[in-house]
């Protein structure tokens, strides 16, 4: 009798193992999504960017994602598509875009899965309000997309560098008034790196990038972040995901971080959800076999 609660106990296990269910989650998955949209002849072209990252201490195998946007009212699937991504090194994050074609204008949700050698790792999904192209008139609609970060020069005996800070704007609504562009690099709450950059005028469904030249401290750590004024009005602001070691950069070797976008709602990130379920079951089993065995002695 013991022989055979043995076997089962050990198939239990076993099966714990391979099906990968004692592992922590994948420390590869999707951090964000970006969704720009183009008024074209034939529709409305949807540009998905979804940023990716691994956190672990190898380099991933071979990645692909695929997306899909269904229509929010019916749940029907309006556009799909998948593609290759290849792999991401190691402590690091790639972004990768893909266009798709939605035929009218309404709310859709667009979701993202990410899979390494076919196996799901991560599901990253956004609800998003699509347009008709802006008649005249019609108020600019400004978007942060990301933020270029270079180091130019170091300066004062090594102690300083140059540093130009590139964010990316995307105006989804009508031609704009002019714009001005506002990035802080900021060491503490009471420390902070200033500038500004004169956007001028950015017309409907165009993007542009700005860039302001800052001269920061080399060995302190920093976090950035970017407002867009328009009228003397903010209306678009937000934040790097991360915060930035300046020392730990190469020269002239530009660096892209997602924008944080202020008032963004909670991202909608997933894990595959049936591995906890499986293996609190196959915990619970193990200890009813134990429990059973040592009341019988």
């Amino acid at each position: 009798m013991r022989t055979i609660k043995f076997i089962i106990l050990s198939l239990i296990l076993s099966s714990l193992i391979f099906s990968g269910c004692l592992k922590e989650y994948s420390e590869i998955y999707i951090t964000d999504v970006d969704v720009m949209s183009v008024q074209q002849n034939d529709g409305i072209k949807l540009t998905i960017t979804p940023y990716i990252q691994n956190n672990q201490n190898t380099d991933s195998s071979a990645l692909s994602i695929k997306v899909k946007i269904r229509e929010t009212s019916t749940n029907l699937i309006a556009a799909e598509n998948e593609m290759d991504i290849g792999y991401i090194k190691s402590k690091s994050q790639i972004y990768e875009s893909m266009s798709l074609l939605v035929h009218n204008p309404g709310e859709y949700d667009v979701e993202v899965q990410l899979f390494e050698d076919g196996t799901s790792l991560s599901q990253y999904s956004t609800p998003v309000t699509v347009i008709s192209t802006p008649g005249p008139g019609q108020p600019a609609d400004i978007k942060l997309t990301d933020m270029t970060i270079e180091i130019k020069q170091f300066v004062d005996r090594m102690s300083n560098v140059v540093v130009d800070v590139s964010p990316g704007i995307y105006n989804q609504g009508g031609d704009s008034e002019p714009l001005t562009l506002h990035v802080t690099a900021r060491i503490d709450q009471y420390k902070a790196y200033n500038g500004n950059d004169e956007l001028g005028i950015v017309q409907g469904s165009n993007s542009v990038r700005g860039n302001v030249r800052l001269v920061l401290p080399k060995n302190s750590e920093y976090t950035f972040s970017a407002s867009v004024i328009e009228n003397g009005k903010t209306v678009a602001s937000g934040d790097i995901s991360e915060n930035i070691l300046i020392k730990d950069m190469k020269l002239n070797t530009p660096v892209t971080h997602i924008f944080v976008e202020k008032g963004k709602p909670p991202s909608a990130t997933k894990q595959p959800g049936f591995q906890g379920m499986i293996t609190l079951i196959s915990i619970l089993l193990v200890f009813s076999f134990i429990n059973r065995t040592r009341n019988e002695r």
